[in-house]
């Protein structure tokens, strides 16, 4: 071949191969205007039945009815909803597999366990808050405890041997307890239990001082006599039965506990398909019939923007992170 036929080939491949790269990337570019063009996974790192699964079926059966695609939850329960967040990490950021995330796996989990191999910024594309709900400080009916101040008085006390109760080691009701105990130097000792449910067992028994439980578990026990509903750890004021105050209303400053539900999807998920769905989920929550069905369950719609959701993760990650690290706490 001569050298400039030679030269034309190599010209003409080149074009060829520019027109390729061109095509690739405005097929790129085209592809999440079409999304979603088939079904889209909605990863849950808990069980069914749980809080976090009911919204996130309860926002999965939304969006199936405004894209005209099946939104189809996956329960992949196990390390703290850290199973399901090692799955999307991995996953190819099309927007098909997506995760419905809580606060506490990240926001918590990457600080307490030392096997988690996720940061919450960097490997994930946040895409839209759904929902939160405060935690209420509650004391067993028959307690000397009747108030917040009541609480900070008799656990300030040298010989003071309160007890608190939560979800877990590592809960985000735990850690609310350490903060409260921590902030206001608190003689309390923390119990855990396996769930909120049995927490709460022994804090109507009174073998347990006090404990921040979800609305939906302690208000059934409030309205039968059972326990005795102190305060709200809302950021909001109006939570909660009417006359309950918040924690800071109470005087304790800037306590808040009120995790919250959200979609991710892998790092590098198209702005596109980001936005589609971020403005479906806020669509969504402003529907007074879903507001209404959050509300069966004690839950609020938390919405805003992907900068807002990142700033979230970021806000809550650096207040427990300091409270993880102070109080040792640590989950193998």
């Amino acid at each position: 071949m001569t050298t400039s036929r030679l030269r034309r080939s190599l010209l003409l491949q080149s074009v060829a191969f520019a027109g390729m790269l061109m095509a690739g990337r405005v097929a790129c570019a085209e592809a999440p205007a079409s999304w979603p063009a088939r079904p889209v996974t909605l990863v849950v790192g808990f069980a069914a039945g749980g809080p976090t699964d009911m919204i996130a079926r309860i926002l999965a059966e939304q969006l199936s009815a405004r894209f005209g695609q099946p939104f189809v939850v996956d329960n992949k329960p196990g390390a703290g909803g850290g199973l399901a967040a090692g799955l999307v990490k991995k996953a190819a950021p099309d927007g098909y597999t997506l995760m419905f995330a809580s606060s506490g796996t990240l926001t918590i989990l990457p600080h307490i366990q030392s096997s988690v191999r996720f940061d919450p910024v960097r490997d994930f594309t946040a895409v839209g808050l759904v929902a939160n709900y405060p935690y209420f400080l509650v004391t067993p009916a028959s307690s000397s405890i009747r108030s917040v101040d009541d609480l900070l008085k008799q656990g300030g006390e040298p010989k003071a041997a309160l007890t608190y109760g939560s979800a877990g080691i590592g809960a985000t009701n735990h850690l609310a307890g350490e903060w409260l105990s921590r902030a206001k130097k608190l003689n309390a000792t923390h119990i855990p239990y396996k769930g909120d449910a049995a927490a709460v067992a022994d804090l109507i028994a009174g073998r347990v001082d006090f404990g921040f439980i979800a609305g939906v578990v302690a208000f059934p026990q409030v309205k039968a006599g059972k326990l005795r509903l102190l305060a709200s750890a809302s950021a909001t004021p109006g939570r909660g039965p009417a006359g309950v105050r918040t924690m800071r209303e109470a005087g304790v400053k800037d306590f808040v506990a009120e995790p919250w539900n959200g979609v991710m999807g892998p790092a590098g998920l198209p702005t596109p398909i980001v936005m589609k769905l971020n403005a479906a989920i806020n669509d969504i929550m402003k529907r007074k019939d879903v507001a209404d069905r959050l509300a069966a369950v004690e839950q609020y719609p938390f919405t805003g923007t992907p900068q807002q959701f990142t700033a979230s993760i970021k806000d809550q990650s650096g207040r427990w992170a300091k409270i993880i690290k102070e109080a040792g706490i640590k989950v193998e």
